[in-house]
């Protein structure tokens, strides 16, 4: 570069019209914005530059040549890679060094743009809800943080269903992911058992007649893993988790020998009280339920690929079979062809003028998305829902049971436990959210956007209050002085629905290192749609953009994130089939993999 002096005075090679110079629109962006950058060239007027990004962590993901004309030039380029600082790096031709450099930051956080409200809305929607009730307290073992019931006596404590069940929504934005799993686990009992619940005083308590803590804490660990990708974390829980599966095993009160299945007492479903309950029955009666099979079979499934990522092949291995058969005998027992049984009843238990063996128990949505029903049973089930919702004319097809048990039963004396309330066949909305999931997993998707489309339109009337539970009218219920209509229990199973169901994002690893997506925007009438889900917990995203070209037969589809892999499962239009799959211009293989009527793309 040749140097000469202005006017002035003023040596050129120290003004930065010398260096030339790069701005951007932006400061921050989000995975996907186009970047434009804006070029003025050095005093010597170079007929073209050189730019190269690298991401936060320095890792280059775009490089381009940019023409300068009359010594500029505007530059695109579209933000991708690791999240942070990204360094945008300016070099003229003969330069081995960079003339300018300028930063920008790429950020995410989870959302769905499609430029209607019925998808774009409920992450915040739900978000903003559920963090009402977020509760953080110290207890002498240290911080605990978690998410409570919509309508427990226990407003200051954490009971571990309602706040596990919740984590297919907060692990998106919370942060403190592990602290409350890590207070469970120190309460566990000398004889493997854990607590139902954690109060703000550090004590504990458990209801008698359950069996499905030994799961929910395997959950807990393993949704707590794939976040936080903690390898040692999650190897020193293993051995507490194993422990609670041994003491489910030995428990007389929980484990039937017979069919070598978990029992609890003669409940409504997963409830904690028992039908018809006095103290001459508790610990007396007992059934099978299905509600706990699809937890066990899941968590067994869960503790193998723990063992697995640890590369002990044995433990793995042994957990792998011990799941497999469960479910054989589970099934054997419990499916009467259309649908899972409620329970079966291992003590003789007599419902006078009531047909037992015909309700529909909410375990069989479970049964579904923990993959207890292999595919043709999961339809069944779901085409069993759709008909009694048209059969019934019920607000939603959210049944705690269908039908419940009879009043004239004198079952309950509590009247918000009469027919069609609460557990004994009142509306819970996680039911509908664990079915519509279902149904988009399993070819049945119209149904599910159907269901789905219920829910937002329930959001809209009610001002986004969830109740609990709803009168098979629609009318909201009302049990404990300490309801709220803000249940997370519930809502967090529809936001499950529009990410994984819908947008189609599912980690298969930890840390979205391994992604499958199957985006089903094809089920609905949207053409253009971004999707980012992020982990708050860490830098951990993947995001796509996803237009579709009618006239063209034609989709096309950008993504990016910090993981390694993605497997692509994307749903067709009716009538369309792919003739051509490119990726960065290069053609690939792929299949066509058929589920009921819907045909999906992979690869």
């Amino acid at each position: 570069m040749k140097i000469s002096k202005i006017k002035q005075g003023i040596p050129e090679e120290a003004t930065m019209e010398a260096y030339g110079d790069i701005s951007t629109d932006a400061h921050t962006y989000s995975p996907l914005d186009k970047v434009s950058v804006k070029i003025t060239g050095s005093i010597v007027k170079h007929s073209k530059c050189l730019i190269r990004v690298y991401d936060g962590n320095l890792k280059l993901y775009h490089e381009a040549e940019a023409k300068l004309i009359k010594n500029k030039a505007v530059f695109n380029f579209t933000a991708a890679g690791a999240l942070g600082v990204h360094w945008i790096y300016l070099y003229y031709p003969g330069s081995k060094h960079h003339s300018r450099y300028l930063n920008f930051v790429l950020d995410a956080e989870t959302k769905i743009e499609t430029g209607n409200s019925l998808y774009d809305n409920l992450y915040s929607i739900t978000k903003e809800n559920l963090q009402l009730g977020r509760r953080e307290f110290l207890v002498k073992e240290g911080k605990f943080a978690g998410y409570i019931s919509g309508d427990t006596w226990q407003i200051n404590g954490i009971w571990l269903r309602d706040w596990i069940y919740q984590c297919c929504a907060y692990k998106y934005w919370e942060k403190e992911m592990t602290c409350g799993l890590d207070r469970f686990l120190e309460k566990q009992n000398t004889n493997g058992s854990l607590p139902d619940g954690i109060r703000r005083d550090g004590s504990t308590w458990r209801m008698s007649v359950e069996s499905d803590i030994e799961y929910i804490i395997i959950f807990g660990v393993f949704y707590t893993w794939q976040v936080t990708g903690d390898n040692k974390w999650m190897k020193n829980a293993l051995p507490k988790v194993e422990k609670a599966l041994k003491y489910i095993q030995k428990d007389k009160f929980r484990w039937d020998k017979e069919h070598d299945l978990v029992k609890r007492g003669h409940t409504c479903d997963t409830w904690d009280f028992e039908i018809g309950e006095t103290s001459d029955f508790v610990g007396k009666r007992f059934v099978v339920a299905t509600c706990d099979q699809s937890g066990y079979y899941l968590g067994y499934q869960m503790v193998s690929k723990m063992y697995a990522v640890l590369n002990n092949k044995a433990r793995a291995g042994y957990y792998s079979k011990l799941a497999g058969k469960y479910r054989t005998r589970a099934n054997k027992l419990l499916w009467d062809g259309i649908k899972y049984r409620h329970h079966f009843h291992l003590t003789d238990i007599k419902h006078p003028g009531f047909d037992e063996s015909k309700q529909l128990a909410m375990g069989n949505v479970w049964a579904i998305t923990r993959t207890l029903a292999n595919q043709k049973q999961a339809v069944s089930i779901i085409q069993e829902y759709a008909k009694r919702q048209k059969e019934t004319g019920d607000a939603f097809p959210w049944w705690s049971l269908q039908p419940g048990y009879p009043d004239e039963l004198k079952y309950f004396k509590n009247a918000y436990c009469k027919q069609g309330g609460y557990a004994n066949g009142g509306l819970m909305p996680f039911v509908g959210g664990e079915l519509s999931f279902g149904s988009f997993e399993n070819g049945m998707e119209s149904y599910g956007l159907k269901l789905y489309k219920q829910y937002i339109e329930h959001l809209r009337k009610t001002g986004n209050k969830v109740h609990v539970w709803y009168w098979t009218n629609g009318k909201p219920g009302f049990r404990t002085t300490n309801e709220v209509p803000y249940t997370g229990w519930g809502m967090a199973q529809w936001l499950q629905v529009l990410i994984e169901g819908i947008a189609g994002i599912k980690d298969t690893g930890t840390q979205l290192e391994t992604v499958t997506v199957s985006p089903r925007w094809a089920v609905t009438n949207e053409k253009s749609v971004k999707a980012i889900v992020r982990y708050a917990a860490n830098n951990s995203y993947f995001a796509y953009q996803m237009k579709v070209n009618p006239a063209k037969k034609e989709i096309t589809l950008n993504y990016t994130g910090s993981g390694k892999k993605v497997t692509f499962r994307i749903l067709l239009y009716k009538a369309w089939s792919p003739k051509i799959i490119s990726v960065n211009g290069k053609k690939i293989k792929f299949k066509l993999k058929t589920i009921e009527s819907s045909k999906y793309a992979c690869f």
